[in-house]
């Protein structure tokens, strides 16, 4: 007893399964496999070098990179109040020069947990390049 078709694929209803195996070449052939240059491959933009800067950047669609570096000072509480004001005095003159590629993004002491640390928190655009140049010119300049 043949068995009827699917009314809309066409395919057997009950067929044996020698009887699929011309269809579901159908379904996997190369014309019905998506494309390289399809959605997959808009999700790479660039070739990946983890060891030129951070993951983020090197996954991001956008061209500008930017590293940013958070550092914890711990200061003794007598001392906190100088201290801030020597960053307030200095900070600007380093940020504000245009041969350090860095920008000073926020600097703030801590209210809760160690109580007497003071933190900043600076951008480097260009990566790690721009974090070794600063640090470069920083040893350099006896005035820092």
């Amino acid at each position: 007893m043949a068995s009827a078709a699917h009314p809309r694929s066409g395919l057997p209803g009950r067929a044996s399964p020698c009887r699929l195996l011309p269809h579901l070449r159908k379904l996997t052939s190369p014309s019905n496999r998506p494309r390289e240059d399809g959605w997959l491959k808009s999700l790479f933009v660039h070739k990946v070098d983890p060891r030129t800067d951070a993951h983020s950047n090197l996954l991001a669609k956008k061209e500008t990179s930017s590293l940013y570096k958070l550092q914890f000072h711990n200061v003794t509480p007598e001392r906190l109040e100088a201290y801030n004001k020597i960053g307030q005095e200095m900070l600007p003159q380093i940020h504000e020069d245009k041969h350090y590629p860095c920008t000073l993004v926020g600097t703030w002491n801590t209210w809760y947990g160690e109580q007497d640390q003071a933190v900043r928190l600076r951008r480097y655009e260009g990566g790690y390049p721009a974090l070794t140049e600063v640090m470069n010119k920083l040893k350099q300049n006896q005035e820092f």
